[in-house]
Protein backbone atom coordinates (compact mmCIF):
# COMPACT_ATOMS: atom_id res chain seq x y z
CA UNK A 1 0.00 0.00 0.00
CA UNK A 2 3.02 2.29 1.11
CA UNK A 3 4.64 1.72 -2.63
CA UNK A 4 1.26 2.61 -4.02
CA UNK A 5 0.81 5.99 -2.32
CA UNK A 6 4.05 6.65 -2.80
CA UNK A 7 3.82 6.68 -6.36
CA UNK A 8 0.92 8.64 -6.60
CA UNK A 9 2.61 10.84 -4.79
CA UNK A 10 5.49 11.49 -6.93
CA UNK A 11 2.87 11.16 -10.14
CA UNK A 12 0.99 14.26 -8.68
CA UNK A 13 3.74 16.36 -8.06
CA UNK A 14 4.99 16.03 -11.83
CA UNK A 15 1.75 17.35 -12.71
CA UNK A 16 2.07 19.60 -10.51
CA UNK A 17 5.34 20.57 -11.59
CA UNK A 18 4.67 20.17 -15.25
CA UNK A 19 7.73 19.09 -17.64
CA UNK A 20 9.35 19.82 -20.94
CA UNK A 21 10.26 18.89 -23.67
CA UNK A 22 13.38 19.82 -25.76
CA UNK A 23 14.62 20.31 -29.44
CA UNK A 24 18.29 20.29 -29.79
CA UNK A 25 19.60 23.00 -31.98
CA UNK A 26 23.02 22.98 -33.68
CA UNK A 27 24.83 25.12 -36.27
CA UNK A 28 28.58 26.49 -36.63
CA UNK A 29 30.35 29.20 -34.22
CA UNK A 30 28.80 31.87 -36.47
CA UNK A 31 25.34 33.77 -36.24
CA UNK A 32 22.58 32.21 -38.66
CA UNK A 33 18.96 32.74 -38.85
CA UNK A 34 16.27 30.56 -37.77
CA UNK A 35 12.38 30.72 -38.99
CA UNK A 36 10.43 27.80 -38.80
CA UNK A 37 6.64 27.36 -38.87
CA UNK A 38 4.67 26.38 -35.33
CA UNK A 39 3.79 23.71 -37.69
CA UNK A 40 6.67 22.12 -38.53
CA UNK A 41 7.96 22.62 -34.96
CA UNK A 42 4.71 21.14 -33.84
CA UNK A 43 5.74 17.72 -35.55
CA UNK A 44 9.24 17.20 -33.73
CA UNK A 45 7.15 17.14 -30.66
CA UNK A 46 5.70 13.73 -29.27
CA UNK A 47 2.19 13.42 -29.90
CA UNK A 48 1.53 12.42 -26.09
CA UNK A 49 3.43 15.88 -24.97
CA UNK A 50 0.78 18.90 -24.95
CA UNK A 51 2.65 22.27 -25.28
CA UNK A 52 2.34 25.03 -23.93
CA UNK A 53 3.98 27.77 -26.92
CA UNK A 54 3.52 30.79 -24.77
CA UNK A 55 5.83 29.57 -22.64
CA UNK A 56 8.91 28.34 -24.96
CA UNK A 57 12.28 29.80 -24.21
CA UNK A 58 15.20 29.38 -26.62
CA UNK A 59 18.80 28.50 -25.16
CA UNK A 60 22.12 28.36 -26.73
CA UNK A 61 25.02 27.54 -24.41
CA UNK A 62 23.08 27.20 -21.45
CA UNK A 63 21.86 30.88 -21.69
CA UNK A 64 18.20 32.04 -22.70
CA UNK A 65 18.52 34.01 -25.97
CA UNK A 66 15.83 36.38 -27.63
CA UNK A 67 13.29 34.77 -29.64
CA UNK A 68 9.86 35.70 -30.89
CA UNK A 69 6.55 34.12 -32.46
CA UNK A 70 4.92 36.04 -35.35
CA UNK A 71 1.45 35.71 -35.97
CA UNK A 72 1.76 35.32 -39.61
CA UNK A 73 -2.38 34.60 -40.50
CA UNK A 74 -3.55 37.06 -37.91
CA UNK A 75 -5.49 35.10 -35.61
CA UNK A 76 -4.51 36.78 -32.91
CA UNK A 77 -3.09 33.39 -31.05
CA UNK A 78 -0.16 30.62 -31.99
CA UNK A 79 -1.39 28.54 -34.52
CA UNK A 80 0.23 26.19 -37.08
CA UNK A 81 1.21 29.25 -39.70
CA UNK A 82 2.86 31.51 -37.04
CA UNK A 83 6.88 31.40 -36.95
CA UNK A 84 9.25 30.49 -34.13
CA UNK A 85 11.81 33.56 -34.96
CA UNK A 86 15.57 33.31 -32.96
CA UNK A 87 19.70 33.20 -34.22
CA UNK A 88 21.44 30.66 -33.81
CA UNK A 89 24.89 29.65 -32.87
CA UNK A 90 26.73 26.98 -31.35
CA UNK A 91 24.68 24.01 -29.73
CA UNK A 92 21.18 25.03 -28.47
CA UNK A 93 17.87 24.16 -27.73
CA UNK A 94 13.86 25.14 -27.70
CA UNK A 95 12.26 24.49 -24.65
CA UNK A 96 8.46 24.02 -24.56
CA UNK A 97 6.91 23.54 -21.50
CA UNK A 98 3.28 21.60 -20.85
CA UNK A 99 2.59 24.10 -17.71
CA UNK A 100 2.69 28.01 -18.41
CA UNK A 101 5.65 29.13 -17.53
CA UNK A 102 6.84 33.31 -16.60
CA UNK A 103 7.98 35.38 -19.50
CA UNK A 104 10.79 37.22 -20.65
CA UNK A 105 10.20 40.25 -21.84
CA UNK A 106 12.37 41.81 -24.79
CA UNK A 107 12.74 45.02 -26.64
CA UNK A 108 11.56 44.56 -30.41
CA UNK A 109 14.50 45.74 -32.75
CA UNK A 110 12.89 47.50 -35.02
CA UNK A 111 10.77 50.26 -35.39
CA UNK A 112 8.00 50.04 -38.44
CA UNK A 113 6.90 53.33 -40.14
CA UNK A 114 4.10 52.75 -42.91
CA UNK A 115 4.86 55.50 -45.83
CA UNK A 116 2.80 56.34 -49.29
CA UNK A 117 4.91 53.65 -51.20
CA UNK A 118 5.08 50.58 -48.35
CA UNK A 119 6.87 50.75 -45.15
CA UNK A 120 10.04 51.78 -43.41
CA UNK A 121 11.96 49.54 -41.19
CA UNK A 122 14.73 50.94 -38.97
CA UNK A 123 16.93 49.07 -36.10
CA UNK A 124 19.89 50.23 -34.69
CA UNK A 125 21.88 48.53 -37.25
CA UNK A 126 19.91 48.04 -40.31
CA UNK A 127 17.64 50.16 -42.77
CA UNK A 128 15.21 49.21 -45.27
CA UNK A 129 12.43 49.82 -47.06
CA UNK A 130 9.70 47.40 -48.45
CA UNK A 131 7.72 48.35 -51.36
CA UNK A 132 4.04 46.86 -51.42
CA UNK A 133 5.15 44.23 -53.35
CA UNK A 134 6.91 42.91 -50.10
CA UNK A 135 10.34 43.64 -51.58
CA UNK A 136 13.04 44.72 -49.28
CA UNK A 137 15.78 47.34 -50.19
CA UNK A 138 18.67 47.63 -47.60
CA UNK A 139 19.51 51.57 -46.94
CA UNK A 140 21.56 51.51 -44.37
CA UNK A 141 23.73 48.90 -42.97
CA UNK A 142 25.61 50.37 -39.51
CA UNK A 143 27.20 53.96 -40.11
CA UNK A 144 27.15 53.69 -43.83
CA UNK A 145 23.89 55.03 -45.69
CA UNK A 146 23.20 54.07 -49.37
CA UNK A 147 21.98 51.36 -51.74
CA UNK A 148 23.46 48.66 -50.05
CA UNK A 149 20.92 45.85 -52.32
CA UNK A 150 18.07 46.12 -53.47
CA UNK A 151 14.41 44.68 -54.36
CA UNK A 152 15.33 41.24 -52.21
CA UNK A 153 13.44 38.30 -53.18
CA UNK A 154 12.04 40.16 -56.82
CA UNK A 155 11.17 37.14 -59.58
CA UNK A 156 12.09 37.25 -63.22
CA UNK A 157 10.00 34.72 -65.17
CA UNK A 158 9.92 34.69 -68.86
CA UNK A 159 8.16 31.70 -70.89
CA UNK A 160 4.84 31.18 -73.32
CA UNK A 161 1.92 32.27 -71.73
CA UNK A 162 -0.02 31.30 -74.42
CA UNK A 163 1.36 27.95 -74.78
CA UNK A 164 -1.24 25.30 -76.33
CA UNK A 165 2.21 23.11 -76.70
CA UNK A 166 0.51 19.60 -75.63
CA UNK A 167 -2.44 20.13 -78.12
CA UNK A 168 -1.02 21.67 -81.32
CA UNK A 169 2.73 22.32 -80.71
CA UNK A 170 2.53 25.85 -80.91
CA UNK A 171 3.78 27.92 -77.95
CA UNK A 172 2.13 31.32 -79.27
CA UNK A 173 3.85 34.41 -77.92
CA UNK A 174 6.89 34.83 -75.79
CA UNK A 175 6.77 37.01 -72.29
CA UNK A 176 9.32 38.16 -69.96
CA UNK A 177 8.16 40.05 -66.63
CA UNK A 178 9.07 40.56 -63.17
CA UNK A 179 7.58 40.85 -59.77
CA UNK A 180 6.48 44.33 -59.91
CA UNK A 181 3.95 43.19 -62.60
CA UNK A 182 2.30 40.46 -60.55
CA UNK A 183 -0.84 41.71 -59.17
CA UNK A 184 -0.60 42.16 -55.17
CA UNK A 185 -2.90 39.40 -53.67
CA UNK A 186 -1.63 39.96 -49.87
CA UNK A 187 0.82 41.50 -48.18
CA UNK A 188 1.76 42.51 -44.30
CA UNK A 189 4.46 43.69 -42.70
CA UNK A 190 4.77 41.35 -39.35
CA UNK A 191 5.28 42.87 -36.23
CA UNK A 192 8.44 43.20 -34.82
CA UNK A 193 10.13 41.43 -32.68
CA UNK A 194 13.63 41.23 -30.31
CA UNK A 195 15.48 40.02 -33.66
CA UNK A 196 13.95 40.42 -36.65
CA UNK A 197 10.71 41.89 -38.51
CA UNK A 198 8.88 39.63 -41.15
CA UNK A 199 7.37 40.43 -44.70
CA UNK A 200 4.85 38.30 -45.58
CA UNK A 201 3.47 38.38 -49.50
CA UNK A 202 1.55 36.59 -51.98
CA UNK A 203 1.76 37.61 -55.39
CA UNK A 204 -0.07 36.42 -58.94
CA UNK A 205 1.56 36.97 -62.62
CA UNK A 206 -1.58 38.06 -64.41
CA UNK A 207 0.30 36.79 -67.65
CA UNK A 208 1.32 33.32 -66.47
CA UNK A 209 -2.50 32.92 -65.05
CA UNK A 210 -1.94 30.13 -62.06
CA UNK A 211 1.38 31.07 -61.52
CA UNK A 212 1.27 32.53 -57.64
CA UNK A 213 4.62 33.75 -55.70
CA UNK A 214 4.53 33.52 -51.89
CA UNK A 215 7.23 35.17 -50.53
CA UNK A 216 8.48 35.37 -46.94
CA UNK A 217 11.59 37.97 -46.11
CA UNK A 218 13.19 38.42 -42.83
CA UNK A 219 15.30 41.52 -41.76
CA UNK A 220 17.90 40.65 -38.70
CA UNK A 221 19.19 43.07 -36.27
CA UNK A 222 22.47 41.32 -37.50
CA UNK A 223 22.02 42.13 -41.14
CA UNK A 224 20.65 38.84 -41.78
CA UNK A 225 18.12 38.67 -44.47
CA UNK A 226 16.20 35.72 -44.80
CA UNK A 227 14.34 34.75 -47.65
CA UNK A 228 12.02 32.08 -48.39
CA UNK A 229 10.67 32.35 -52.09
CA UNK A 230 7.91 29.33 -53.12
CA UNK A 231 6.86 29.21 -56.53
CA UNK A 232 3.27 27.22 -56.85
CA UNK A 233 1.33 26.23 -59.90
CA UNK A 234 -2.35 26.04 -60.04
CA UNK A 235 -2.23 25.70 -64.34
CA UNK A 236 0.42 24.48 -66.98
CA UNK A 237 3.39 26.44 -67.87
CA UNK A 238 5.58 26.85 -69.86
CA UNK A 239 8.67 28.75 -69.18
CA UNK A 240 12.25 29.86 -70.01
CA UNK A 241 13.18 31.64 -66.85
CA UNK A 242 12.14 31.13 -63.28
CA UNK A 243 14.91 33.22 -61.04
CA UNK A 244 14.74 35.09 -57.61
CA UNK A 245 16.90 38.23 -57.68
CA UNK A 246 18.39 41.20 -55.85
CA UNK A 247 19.54 43.78 -57.57
CA UNK A 248 22.43 46.41 -57.43
CA UNK A 249 24.33 44.78 -54.35
CA UNK A 250 26.92 47.88 -53.66
CA UNK A 251 28.25 48.39 -56.95
CA UNK A 252 25.96 51.51 -57.35
CA UNK A 253 26.71 52.81 -54.50
CA UNK A 254 30.95 52.06 -54.02
CA UNK A 255 32.69 51.96 -57.25
CA UNK A 256 35.52 50.03 -56.21
CA UNK A 257 32.89 46.86 -55.16
CA UNK A 258 34.35 43.35 -56.44
CA UNK A 259 32.84 40.00 -57.19
CA UNK A 260 33.87 37.23 -55.36
CA UNK A 261 33.19 33.46 -55.11
CA UNK A 262 34.69 29.83 -55.04
CA UNK A 263 35.65 28.68 -58.22
CA UNK A 264 33.14 27.21 -60.15
CA UNK A 265 32.87 23.43 -60.50
CA UNK A 266 31.22 23.70 -63.94
CA UNK A 267 31.13 26.69 -65.92
CA UNK A 268 30.03 26.76 -69.41
CA UNK A 269 32.41 28.80 -71.34
CA UNK A 270 35.38 26.81 -69.74
CA UNK A 271 34.23 23.29 -70.90
CA UNK A 272 33.44 24.45 -74.75
CA UNK A 273 37.35 25.54 -74.36
CA UNK A 274 38.35 22.41 -73.18
CA UNK A 275 39.69 24.27 -70.04
CA UNK A 276 38.40 24.07 -66.05
CA UNK A 277 36.72 26.83 -64.67
CA UNK A 278 39.61 27.82 -62.57
CA UNK A 279 42.06 28.32 -66.48
CA UNK A 280 39.15 30.53 -67.29
CA UNK A 281 39.50 33.36 -64.39
CA UNK A 282 43.07 32.80 -64.22
CA UNK A 283 43.67 34.08 -67.73
CA UNK A 284 41.25 36.82 -67.04
CA UNK A 285 43.48 37.70 -63.96
CA UNK A 286 40.88 37.08 -61.47
CA UNK A 287 42.10 34.68 -59.24
CA UNK A 288 43.30 34.66 -56.08
CA UNK A 289 44.21 31.79 -53.20
CA UNK A 290 42.82 32.20 -49.56
CA UNK A 291 43.87 29.41 -46.90
CA UNK A 292 45.28 26.88 -50.08
CA UNK A 293 42.00 27.67 -51.76
CA UNK A 294 41.19 29.35 -55.15
CA UNK A 295 38.53 32.08 -55.49
CA UNK A 296 37.50 34.03 -57.91
CA UNK A 297 37.52 37.82 -57.49
CA UNK A 298 36.86 40.90 -60.19
CA UNK A 299 35.37 44.20 -60.74
CA UNK A 300 31.93 44.04 -60.08
CA UNK A 301 30.91 46.31 -63.10
CA UNK A 302 33.13 44.68 -65.50
CA UNK A 303 31.52 42.05 -67.96
CA UNK A 304 35.08 40.25 -68.53
CA UNK A 305 34.85 39.62 -71.50
CA UNK A 306 32.76 36.72 -71.95
CA UNK A 307 33.14 34.15 -74.32
CA UNK A 308 29.73 34.95 -75.81
CA UNK A 309 26.63 36.51 -74.40
CA UNK A 310 26.79 39.81 -72.42
CA UNK A 311 26.40 38.40 -69.10
CA UNK A 312 29.46 38.42 -67.13
CA UNK A 313 28.92 35.02 -66.60
CA UNK A 314 25.59 32.67 -67.33
CA UNK A 315 25.53 28.33 -67.39
CA UNK A 316 27.23 28.56 -63.97
CA UNK A 317 26.89 25.65 -60.95
CA UNK A 318 25.50 27.28 -58.20
CA UNK A 319 28.55 27.59 -55.26
CA UNK A 320 28.13 27.58 -51.66
CA UNK A 321 27.86 31.34 -51.57
CA UNK A 322 28.81 34.68 -53.78
CA UNK A 323 29.38 38.00 -52.62
CA UNK A 324 29.58 41.62 -53.69
CA UNK A 325 32.45 43.27 -51.03
CA UNK A 326 33.76 46.99 -50.98
CA UNK A 327 37.03 47.29 -49.92
CA UNK A 328 36.65 51.43 -49.64
CA UNK A 329 33.89 50.65 -47.36
CA UNK A 330 34.95 47.24 -45.42
CA UNK A 331 31.47 46.10 -46.19
CA UNK A 332 29.71 43.14 -48.38
CA UNK A 333 26.16 41.87 -49.67
CA UNK A 334 26.22 38.10 -49.95
CA UNK A 335 23.93 35.36 -51.31
CA UNK A 336 24.65 31.74 -49.13
CA UNK A 337 22.91 28.67 -50.15
CA UNK A 338 21.28 26.07 -47.67
CA UNK A 339 23.26 23.23 -49.45
CA UNK A 340 25.96 22.83 -52.09
CA UNK A 341 24.03 21.42 -54.98
CA UNK A 342 25.11 18.26 -56.50
CA UNK A 343 26.18 18.99 -60.35
CA UNK A 344 24.47 16.19 -62.46
CA UNK A 345 27.09 14.20 -64.85
CA UNK A 346 23.87 14.78 -67.61
CA UNK A 347 24.36 18.00 -69.05
CA UNK A 348 20.77 17.91 -69.87
CA UNK A 349 19.43 17.59 -66.45
CA UNK A 350 21.88 20.11 -65.03
CA UNK A 351 20.80 22.77 -67.51
CA UNK A 352 17.07 21.83 -66.60
CA UNK A 353 17.58 22.77 -63.05
CA UNK A 354 19.26 25.72 -61.17
CA UNK A 355 21.85 27.67 -62.27
CA UNK A 356 23.79 31.23 -61.35
CA UNK A 357 23.83 33.94 -63.89
CA UNK A 358 25.84 37.64 -62.93
CA UNK A 359 24.06 40.35 -65.33
CA UNK A 360 23.12 44.06 -64.93
CA UNK A 361 24.49 43.92 -61.29
CA UNK A 362 21.83 41.20 -60.25
CA UNK A 363 22.41 37.85 -58.65
CA UNK A 364 20.28 35.82 -61.11
CA UNK A 365 19.52 32.47 -59.34
CA UNK A 366 17.27 29.83 -60.86
CA UNK A 367 16.28 28.09 -64.28
CA UNK A 368 17.80 29.93 -67.24
CA UNK A 369 16.62 27.70 -70.67
CA UNK A 370 17.67 30.12 -73.40
CA UNK A 371 20.36 27.49 -75.57
CA UNK A 372 22.33 29.89 -77.82
CA UNK A 373 23.63 28.78 -81.56
CA UNK A 374 26.92 28.94 -79.47
CA UNK A 375 26.19 25.60 -78.24
CA UNK A 376 26.73 23.96 -81.79
CA UNK A 377 29.84 25.65 -82.39
CA UNK A 378 32.34 23.88 -79.98
CA UNK A 379 32.26 19.87 -79.85
CA UNK A 380 32.10 19.60 -75.95
CA UNK A 381 28.88 21.37 -76.08
CA UNK A 382 27.66 19.85 -79.31
CA UNK A 383 24.60 17.96 -79.33
CA UNK A 384 23.59 18.47 -75.78
CA UNK A 385 20.66 20.45 -75.61
CA UNK A 386 17.85 20.93 -79.06
CA UNK A 387 18.57 23.70 -80.42
CA UNK A 388 14.70 24.12 -81.27
CA UNK A 389 13.08 26.48 -79.27
CA UNK A 390 9.16 24.25 -78.53
CA UNK A 391 12.07 21.72 -77.27
CA UNK A 392 13.54 24.24 -74.61
CA UNK A 393 10.92 25.21 -71.74
CA UNK A 394 10.33 23.62 -68.36
CA UNK A 395 7.25 22.28 -68.24
CA UNK A 396 5.09 22.86 -65.30
CA UNK A 397 1.87 21.41 -64.24
CA UNK A 398 -0.56 22.05 -61.71
CA UNK A 399 0.30 21.62 -57.91
CA UNK A 400 4.02 21.53 -58.83
CA UNK A 401 6.36 23.90 -56.09
CA UNK A 402 9.38 25.81 -56.61
CA UNK A 403 11.38 26.85 -53.50
CA UNK A 404 14.25 28.95 -53.21
CA UNK A 405 15.89 29.22 -49.73
CA UNK A 406 18.60 31.61 -49.25
CA UNK A 407 20.28 33.53 -47.04
CA UNK A 408 21.74 36.95 -48.30
CA UNK A 409 23.34 38.96 -45.42
CA UNK A 410 25.19 42.30 -45.10
CA UNK A 411 28.92 42.47 -43.10
CA UNK A 412 31.89 43.86 -42.19
CA UNK A 413 35.24 42.57 -43.03
CA UNK A 414 38.48 44.38 -43.08
CA UNK A 415 39.34 43.00 -46.58
CA UNK A 416 39.01 40.28 -49.40
CA UNK A 417 40.68 37.42 -47.88
CA UNK A 418 38.85 38.32 -44.15
CA UNK A 419 35.53 38.80 -46.26
CA UNK A 420 36.28 35.12 -47.64
CA UNK A 421 37.24 33.51 -43.81
CA UNK A 422 33.49 34.63 -42.45
CA UNK A 423 31.50 33.50 -45.28
CA UNK A 424 33.29 30.12 -45.42
CA UNK A 425 32.36 29.85 -41.57
CA UNK A 426 29.20 31.83 -42.29
CA UNK A 427 28.02 29.44 -45.20
CA UNK A 428 29.05 26.16 -43.23
CA UNK A 429 27.48 27.03 -40.22
CA UNK A 430 24.22 28.02 -42.84
CA UNK A 431 24.51 24.49 -44.36
CA UNK A 432 24.63 22.09 -41.60
CA UNK A 433 22.04 23.90 -39.23
CA UNK A 434 20.12 21.61 -37.93
CA UNK A 435 16.73 21.36 -35.87
CA UNK A 436 16.23 17.90 -34.17
CA UNK A 437 17.22 15.43 -36.55
CA UNK A 438 16.34 17.70 -39.78
CA UNK A 439 18.38 20.17 -41.38
CA UNK A 440 17.09 23.48 -42.08
CA UNK A 441 16.30 23.53 -45.79
CA UNK A 442 14.04 20.58 -45.19
CA UNK A 443 11.36 22.18 -42.97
Amino acid sequence: MRKYLLLAFIFSCLILLGGTFSIPVETGDVEVPVVIRMADLLALVPEDFEPVWDSLKVRFEGKEVPHQIEDVDGNKKISAQDFLVFVAKGKGEIVIPDQPLEKTSYTPAFEVIETDSGWKVVSKDVEATVNRYGLVKVTRYRDITATIVDEVGIARVSGWPESTFYVDGRLGNHHEETSGAFRIVSVRVLTPGPVAVGVVATLASERFKGLVQNLVVHIFANGDILLDNVFKFENYADLMKLQTMVTRPLATAFEDTLHVLPVFRRLIWADQLGITPYEYWLQRNAVVWVDRLPYIVFPATSSMKPLWWGATYIFASMERWRTNYSPKAKIGVAEILPENPLIPADYKKWLDGDTWVYESLEFRDGVFKWMPSEFEIYPSTKGIYSQKVEDMPNRYKYGDVVRHLRLFTVYSAEDVESAIRFLERKSEAFRNLKIGEKFFREF
